[in-house]
């Protein structure tokens, strides 16, 4: 298979959403939903809803149309997100950037750019090492750090760290959840519901979820346990932080430690959690730079990062970060 963007399908989907006709209804798309989409053969049409094409099948063969997202007129925001998911799974970075880029403009269009868990930073992690999965008498148990302190983390040009202790007010006055990728429509676990326990150690946040209350919640610890998910995100707004140049072997550094968080969302198992130029990762940028000094002073960015990369390699041993390969 050959896989691209279809340019046509994401020009309807935005044309859609300027026109507000948005479903946040459940999805799902049928045989039946399909043809329904094609009619009397209009191929032109069935191809607008669309997140993708298959350039190694006929184009006037369903085989040829990947990820829809909408049906009867409107856009469907979960179909978007089933959309992502399962571009993610198969690695088509292009066509994920594209279903990112469409839910950007529908929460904006439906005002969901106010809610601040969506204004919050992000941050990820690999699940090897730090999370795993139990069974334990038909609970569906997910458990692991989401959040590690005193391990420095490349950024955008410079490194991070999170101190020992950044956590602890922000825990006494969070009520976080597990979400699915995210999505607050799609809970798995929360602390007011007695399914998550939340504890603060040495070494960082460890969580433990009992997911086999809701459907995404049994579903994503299948994902985890059969290894297809294996990282995660956490969602928080900054309390205190610091900004601060070291010079190490010739090489000045800048690093910022997280010193507190003032809130904690959510610990959200994430299909596709690469660093890159996504608007939500743009935003992530922006929030973390928030309470840089100005003027800020790059300086030897590349040799910076590299040093960077060096000195969290044990960190970062078992998962890379993908935009560091690129």
């Amino acid at each position: 298979m050959a896989i691209t963007v279809n340019k046509k399908g994401v020009a309807h989907a935005h044309a859609l959403i300027t026109a507000e006709k948005i479903s946040e209804g459940t999805w799902s798309f049928s045989g039946a939903d399909g043809n329904a989409l094609l009619g009397d053969d209009n191929w032109a049409e069935y191809g607008k809803w669309f997140l993708a094409v298959d350039s190694d099948a006929d184009s006037e063969t369903k085989d040829h149309y990947k990820y829809p997202f909408g049906k009867a007129g409107e856009i469907y925001r979960r179909g978007v997100i089933a959309a992502k998911s399962r571009a993610a799974q198969q690695n088509l970075t292009a066509v994920v950037e594209a279903a990112d880029s469409l839910l950007e403009a529908i929460d904006k269009k439906l005002g969901k750019e106010e809610d601040s868990a969506l204004q919050a930073e992000r941050r990820f992690v690999s699940f090897a090492g730090e999370m795993r999965t139990v069974d334990d008498d038909g609970a569906m148990i997910i458990e692991g750090y989401p959040i590690v302190y005193e391990s420095f983390a490349p950024m955008w040009g410079w490194r991070e760290i999170i101190r020992q202790g950044a956590a602890t007010a922000a825990l006494k006055s969070s009520d976080e959840l597990v979400l699915w990728d995210h999505e607050s429509s799609q809970p798995m676990a929360r602390r007011s519901a007695g399914t998550l326990e939340v504890k603060e150690d040495e070494k960082g946040v460890f969580i433990r979820a009992d997911v086999s209350k809701t459907v995404w919640g049994r579903n994503g610890f299948e994902a985890i346990q059969n290894e297809i998910i294996n990282r995660m995100s956490f969602a928080f707004d900054t309390g205190k932080d610091n900004w601060f140049w070291e010079e190490i072997e010739g090489v000045r550094i800048e690093t910022r430690e997280i010193l507190s968080f003032a809130t904690l969302y959510d610990y959200s198992p994430v299909s596709y959690p690469a660093y890159k130029e996504t608007v939500v990762m743009a935003r992530c940028k922006d929030l973390a730079l928030r309470h840089h000094p100005e003027p800020r002073a790059l300086g030897d960015g590349s040799r910076a990062l590299l040093e960077v990369v060096q000195m969290s390699k044990d960190a970062l041993s078992q998962d890379p970060w993908p935009y560091l390969k690129e």
